[in-house]
């Protein structure tokens, strides 16, 4: 309802800007950046508080998710490699949601990098996870910042993926908090950030 309610004006002042005169081309293009900007903000405020519960989840193939992702990313005529560990089976998560999360990283290392990027797929040391990395080699973030930019309407230059509205990384924590995972930001040695989402591996029974 309230996305609603904000969004009929937002289409209201859309269409006015359709009756401008030519002449006003410079004014009508900066409304509707300015529109659109609105619409990606209520999006992601949408999108935080639907992740407020935890879904149902299925054991899915998280390569051929990843790997979906990147291909649909590479629109961007950027490079993006993903290196799979071809030995990982099917963990239990929400498709829709780790497409999200995986979206969102690519999304932030495209935004905050200029360079290639590389996605990886592996277990960690112990092997109760499944971890996903996404790294690039832009500026990073600051040590002190690497915990708060997860916080919700963290703002400023370092709050990678804010959009607007702070809730990027918000929105990726959330979820990956709903599959019992872990997210963690890393500068790495040789330049950029590393972003990694941790998905547990374990067997779903039949009462989940």
């Amino acid at each position: 309802g309230v996305s609603h309610d904000l969004r009929t004006p937002l289409t209201r002042i859309r269409l006015a800007t359709e009756m401008m005169v030519d002449e006003d081309d410079y004014l009508r293009e900066g409304i509707i950046y300015d529109i659109e900007d609105m619409n990606g903000i209520i999006d992601q405020f949408i999108e935080y508080l639907r992740h407020h519960k935890r879904e149902e989840l299925s054991c899915e193939d998280i390569n051929a998710l990843v790997a979906e992702v990147v291909n649909s990313e590479l629109q961007h005529q950027r490079t993006i490699t993903f290196k799979s560990n071809p030995n990982i089976g099917n963990i239990p998560l929400s498709s829709v949601a780790i497409k999200r999360v995986i979206t969102n990283m690519i999304g932030n290392a495209l935004r905050y990098s200029e360079g290639d990027i590389e996605v990886l797929s592996y277990f960690n040391s112990n092997k109760k996870y499944v971890v996903i990395a996404v790294n690039d080699s832009g500026p990073g973030i600051p040590e002190n910042e690497l915990e708060s930019v997860f916080e919700p309407f963290k703002q400023g230059d370092a709050a990678r993926g804010s959009e607007g509205s702070g809730l990027g990384l918000a929105i990726i924590k959330r979820i990956v908090d709903m599959h019992d995972g872990k997210v963690k930001l890393e500068n790495r040695p040789e330049g950029g950030l590393s972003a990694q989402v941790y998905l547990p591996i374990k067997v779903l029974t039949p009462a989940q």
